[in-house]
C-alpha cells in the first residue's frame, strides 16, 4: 500500500496529507482507475482537464481504449475535433478552449501529443453523456 502511495507521490511532486492519499484513493476506486504509475497519470491529467467531471471516467472506459487507436500518437486540433465531431460530440469553441487550457490553449493547426488529447477526450465522452441525460431529463419533465 505505502508503494503506491510513494508513486503517487513521486508523479505529484510533493508529500501528500494522509487525508489527501485517503481521498485520492477513494476517488480512483469510484472512477475504477488501478493503483498503478498509469491510473495515476490518467488520474491527475483527467483531474487537471476537468475536476469536476473525472469521477465519471467508468462509464466511458470502454469507449476510450477504442478511440485510442484512432488518436495513434497524436493528431492535430483539426483532426482531433473532426474525430469528436464523428462521436457526435459537437462542443462550443469556449468549451474546446476550457478542454485544452492545460494544453496551452487550442490551434487548430497545432499537433498535440496522445498524452494530452487522451484526458481531453475523456472529458468529451463525459461532457456528451451529460448533454445527453440533461435533454432526455428535459423531454421527461
Amino acid at each position: 500500500m505505502e508503494q503506491e502511495r510513494t508513486i503517487y507521490e513521486t508523479l505529484i511532486g510533493a508529500r501528500v496529507h494522509d487525508v489527501h492519499w485517503w481521498r485520492t484513493k477513494k476517488a480512483m476506486k469510484v472512477a475504477e482507475l488501478p493503483l498503478t504509475k498509469d491510473g495515476f497519470e490518467l488520474f491527475i491529467a483527467l483531474r487537471k482537464t476537468s475536476p469536476r467531471y473525472f469521477s465519471q471516467y467508468h462509464k466511458i472506459k470502454g469507449q476510450i481504449s477504442r478511440i485510442e487507436s484512432s488518436i495513434g500518437d497524436g493528431c492535430t486540433g483539426e483532426q482531433f475535433i473532426n474525430l469528436l465531431n464523428k462521436l457526435g460530440i459537437i462542443p462550443n469553441k469556449g468549451t474546446i478552449s476550457r478542454w485544452f487550457k492545460t494544453a496551452g490553449g487550442f490551434k487548430a493547426k497545432s499537433f498535440y501529443a496522445k498524452q494530452v488529447l487522451i484526458p481531453i477526450c475523456a472529458v468529451a465522452l463525459i461532457y456528451k453523456s451529460k448533454v445527453q441525460s440533461s435533454q432526455i431529463s428535459k423531454i421527461g419533465a
